[in-house]
């Protein structure tokens, strides 16, 4: 058991090896652990059981389960499907898109998934069919305020262009804000918003929000700095019958299809449909690095479900992909969550907590199982690409280059587990994470006057820049 090596071992406190301390920031709670990645000795350790809230770190254990159930080479099949007579282009009888939760999906894809099919003209209706998965496309805890951005899109068996559109937001110094999406979108967005300087927001606690109305309607309210540029937005599709409906109902004019019924939603057991054509997404290779190198949710949380789906042979949902995740890491990795809870893939929700050992058991299974080791040249470089190119704590020498890892960030929280190359030339795996993260008003006007650095992002780098040479590691905060 990955776990047994290093558990006997995860009350030690930091061990002495360089003269410089970093000590964690005041109030909130901090975990950490630091271990040989040969060896798998841990060299350093703090709070290792303590459940804390994972963030995108999650998205460590998704992809494992991921690469032990399905391997590298694994893809999603969205296929065309019918029932009833064809003969020369024409079907007397419904055509069926079995959509599989297929995140890179696209409607130019489906338009030609569509074309290979050779059918012209539909007697029936059009079906789009949503059976694999089931239950609630959001997960438990997701903010409801969040619900409206794109990294919370549905993670529905229907997705189309991630089920996300894109939009902007004129607010030009004295004239009204106009709200804009591109005229091909089938979604409405409407504006009623302030322009105002930022010291007329902040008298006003004044802020932008949305208001989301069926079907797929977003009617913009509050307020908004002004800016010669339009500020980028990305809604997140609410309806995603009505956005499937309408997306496929382009499809069909663009491939040359008539259809005599219409275009509905549907949950079948086509699988004794006869088949007319497929499209397969890229490898799980190519997805994984979506999911650990730019941290995609939308992608992560459609494995988690499809893993539900493959492991109890069923409709996925969150509850049976989250229980997936603890089966599979179990019974091919040996690595037991005990008492954390899993609450989606993504690591989105406030409900997930993980432990330091969790992350840690999943980082070594990484790099020594033969059937996971292509997970770690995924992960994202320090300074270099995805979601550590611009993080602040390693952008700069030495750990620029250095660290490569998995970023996790939402409210009050920032994590980050991953490997090292130290000085001595020696590969570490580590574990930091840090929750409960805040500070008070003036320290935030401080930070905006660019006096001083942030608690938690000075903490995290010089965490790491004593791993480099295995410095000391203060233990004040609990």
């Amino acid at each position: 058991m990955i776990r047994k090596a290093f558990t006997g071992l995860a009350m030690l406190l930091a061990l002495a090896f360089g003269s410089r301390a970093a000590t964690p920031p005041e109030h909130g709670q901090s975990a950490w652990l630091l271990a040989d990645l040969d060896s798998g000795r841990i060299e350093q350790a703090h709070n290792a059981e303590l459940l804390l809230k994972p963030a995108s770190t999650q998205k460590l254990l998704t992809t494992l389960a991921g690469a032990l159930a399905l391997g590298p080479e694994w893809r999603y099949e969205t296929r065309l499907r019918y029932r009833g007579q064809l003969e020369n282009g024409l079907l007397v009888g419904d055509l069926l898109i079995d959509f599989v939760g297929d995140p890179s999906l696209t409607r130019e894809q489906l338009r030609d998934l569509l074309t290979r099919g050779g059918v012209r003209r539909v007697s029936g209706n059009v079906l789009l069919n949503q059976v694999r998965f089931t239950g609630y496309d959001r997960g438990n805890g997701w903010s409801w305020n969040d619900l409206s951005v794109c990294y919370s899109a549905p993670v529905s068996a229907l997705i189309l262009d991630r089920n996300c559109v894109q939009g902007a937001l004129y607010a030009r110094p004295g004239q009204p804000a106009r709200a804009t999406v591109p005229a091909h979108q089938p979604v409405g967005v409407s504006a009623e918003v302030a322009v105002l300087a930022e010291a007329e927001r902040k008298r006003r606690f004044c802020e932008l929000e949305v208001e989301m109305r069926p079907p797929n309607q977003y009617h913009l309210t509050g307020c908004i700095g002004p800016r010669q540029d339009p500020w980028p937005m990305r809604f997140a599709i609410q309806d995603v019958d009505a956005w499937g409906e309408r997306l496929t109902r382009w499809a069909l004019d663009q491939a040359g299809i008539r259809i005599s019924g219409g275009i509905s939603s549907s949950r079948l057991d086509a699988d004794g449909w006869p088949e007319l054509a497929s499209h397969r997404s890229p490898p799980l290779r190519e997805l994984s690095r979506r999911i650990l190198e730019s941290s995609d949710n939308l992608y992560a949380d459609s494995l988690l479900r499809t893993l539900g789906a493959v492991h109890f042979n069923q409709p996925g949902s969150f509850r049976n992909g989250t229980q997936a995740v603890r089966n599979i890491l179990k019974e091919q990795a040996d690595i037991d969550l005990g008492p954390s809870w899993l609450a989606d893939g993504s690591g989105l929700s406030a409900h997930n907590l993980l432990r330091a050992d969790d992350l840690m058991a999943a980082l070594l299974a990484m790099a020594r199982d033969p059937r996971a080791r292509w997970l770690m040249p995924l992960l994202p470089v320090s300074g270099e690409n995805g979601t550590l190119q611009y993080r602040k704590s390693v952008i700069q020498a030495p750990l620029k280059g250095r660290v490569q890892a998995k970023t996790g960030t939402i409210a009050h929280v920032q994590n980050l587990a991953g490997f090292i190359d130290t000085d001595d030339g020696r590969r570490k795996a580590f574990v930091l994470l840090q929750n409960g993260l805040s500070i008070s008003p003036e320290q935030e006007q401080q930070l905006a006057r660019a006096e001083g650095e942030w608690p938690a992002r000075q903490f995290e780098r010089q965490w790491l820049e004593a791993a480099l040479g295995s410095g000391i590691i203060s233990q004040t905060n609990q």
